[in-house]
């Protein structure tokens, strides 16, 4: 019985891809929960309380979840439109991870974010960023 070989080749790229956000996204939540975990049972004031604070632990992985899938379109973005895919995402990933301070430091203070909050607010972005940026080029879970 013959085989048939299809014309086109299918690409596997978008699996990998998928796969490598999912750990970043597990690594960061993880990190960001257990770090989370540690500033509760310590009593860390940080200010902000409730179900509305950035500190909650839906807010921690939904925002880990909406940067995960902002980090994978855009490496799909830049994977087909550039010849250097990882430079130019890591370049794009430090961008976005510098703005996404601004509202740290201009908007956290008026949602009774203390100083100390606000310093957990920039270690929960690198919490984030970085692994989530390592998986995606494939720096990690190859």
């Amino acid at each position: 019985m013959a085989q048939a070989t299809p014309q086109v080749p299918i690409t596997r790229a978008g699996t990998g891809l998928a796969r490598r956000t999912t750990l970043g996204v597990l690594v960061a939540v993880v990190a960001l929960l257990g770090t989370q975990a540690v500033v509760d049972a310590t009593e860390i004031a940080v200010g902000a309380t409730g179900a509305m604070s950035p500190f909650s632990a839906g807010a921690l992985v939904g925002s880990a979840i909406v940067a995960g899938a902002g980090a994978a379109l855009t490496y799909a973005a830049v994977d087909r439109f550039t010849a250097r895919p990882v430079r130019n995402f890591v370049a794009i990933a430090a961008a976005v991870f510098l703005v996404m301070l601004v509202p740290v430091v201009a908007v956290a203070p008026a949602m009774g974010v203390t100083p100390t909050g606000q310093g957990l607010l920039v270690l929960y972005h690198l919490l984030v960023a970085v692994p989530l940026t390592a998986f995606v080029v494939g720096a990690l879970g190859r």
